[in-house]
């Protein structure tokens, strides 16, 4: 992995503002799509059934090459890799605002899952190679605070955009954006040494990994955690719109309100997290309490069927979401304190995410089809509340020692 020199420690601010762009324009593009979907539904006929898979389809590519993207993370760095990644999917909002099907708009999708799988792995390795011991579950929280601000920018521009103009070009200017960011952080991002980055490479051991119960814990309780995600991110706009009878641009302000809560609050339970495992033995787990703690309060998402109007959805909404980011922060982070080799946490953490992923894909599509079913969005929040508290109990249970990425003579994790 890449050894920041200390003379060049200041500069890790920019490419931390870069990285965090970076997940801002990945969940703006997804936002994008949330907000559109009336539109983009009502053109296409689509049933809420079909809508469900419509917005879980960049998931699929996306879930399938989290492990092999990350794997060639490691393998040619996230200079070249980040620059790509977003570039490609950048291509593929462009494209979606020129198709003239279902088939070739989900097409479009499932290109850009394919660019953005690579984009946790990328942040978290960025985290690991550029900040200091004490500031790596804060920098965690703060890239994957750019999660609700990429959802809050998103769906506020995105709304606006698609009220006033339609959401192809709302589509195509948030693409451009993105291409403008791969050719900043090609420019920005210093080169590795000649020959670093290949004498570094290795492949994870798939099976060490899983004889290991702390990475188990960290799995699971990321993958409960991104069920919650990945339901807000594709249904949040459409939630508010139909609980609170809202317009476009209207209900994208309200979900962009929960969205910049969320952002605020996520920051401030990052420094909160950082100084309750002050004096902890993180090497042993000590940063599994936070995930905990967090993941519980993020579990009041479950009562959000007993709330009826906008002064309370949106602050139980922010809440909930802060402490999911702060919690996801802290486990990404947990990951990097407890795998002994850092060359290979990109792959680790791609594996991580594909488990997580593959859960998430369930969220809109079991969404849509409760929703055709019941005609309301209350159990899906009772449901979501308790997979929630199961990852709280497995973080909480299980990631108390390090463990191994690779293969070691005596086949221990």
């Amino acid at each position: 992995m890449q050894t920041v020199p200390e003379d060049r420690r200041p500069f890790r601010f920019v490419i931390y503002a870069l990285t965090i762009a970076m997940c801002v324009i990945c969940y703006g593009d997804r936002a994008a799509l949330s907000v559109g979907m009336p539109q983009i539904a009502h053109e296409f006929a689509l049933t809420p059934g079909e809508t469900g898979w419509v917005l879980s389809s960049f998931l699929w590519s996306y879930f399938i090459l989290n492990l092999p993207s990350a794997i060639l993370l490691d393998r040619f760095g996230v200079r070249i890799i980040g620059a790509a990644a977003v570039a490609l999917w950048s291509l593929a909002m462009i494209l979606g605002s020129l198709t003239a099907t279902v088939p070739a708009f989900i097409a479009t999708r499932i290109l850009l899952g394919i660019g953005e799988a690579p984009t946790f792995a990328l942040g978290n390795k960025v985290v690991r190679a550029w900040a200091p011991l004490h500031e790596r579950g804060l920098m965690m929280t703060a890239f994957i605070g750019g999660i609700p601000i990429g959802l809050a920018c998103g769906a506020a521009s995105g709304g606006w955009l698609i009220a006033h103009y339609g959401w192809r070009p709302a589509f195509s200017l948030l693409g451009a954006l993105g291409l403008v960011w791969s050719v900043v952080w090609l420019l920005t991002h210093p080169r590795p040494a000649r020959g670093t980055q290949a004498s570094s490479f290795s492949l994870i051991s798939v099976p060490t990994l899983f004889r290991s119960s702390a990475f188990w814990g960290i799995v699971i309780a990321q993958c409960c955690a991104n069920y919650a995600n990945f339901l807000l991110m594709s249904w949040l706009p459409i939630i508010m719109r139909q609980t609170l009878h809202l317009g476009t641009a209207q209900s994208g302000a309200y979900t962009a309100y929960c969205y910049v809560g969320a952002a605020i609050l996520s920051i401030t339970a990052g420094k909160v997290g950082e100084t309750l495992v002050r004096g902890s033995n993180l090497s042993l787990g000590g940063r599994r309490r936070v995930v905990c703690l967090y993941l519980v309060l993020a579990s009041s998402m479950g009562f959000l069927p007993l709330c009826e109007t906008a002064t309370t959805i949106i602050p139980l909404l922010a809440v909930s979401m802060a402490f999911m980011a702060g919690g996801t922060g802290a486990n990404m982070a947990l990951l990097a304190d407890l795998l002994v080799e850092d060359e290979v946490l990109g792959s680790a953490t791609g594996l991580t995410l594909t488990f997580s992923n593959g859960l998430g894909i369930l969220a809109p599509v079991m969404t849509g089809y409760l929703l055709q079913a019941t005609g309301n969005f209350h159990g899906v929040f009772y449901i979501t509340g308790v997979i929630i508290l199961c990852g709280a109990l497995a973080a909480a249970l299980l990631p108390r020692r390090p463990f191994h990425g690779r293969s070691q003579p005596d086949q221990t994790a």
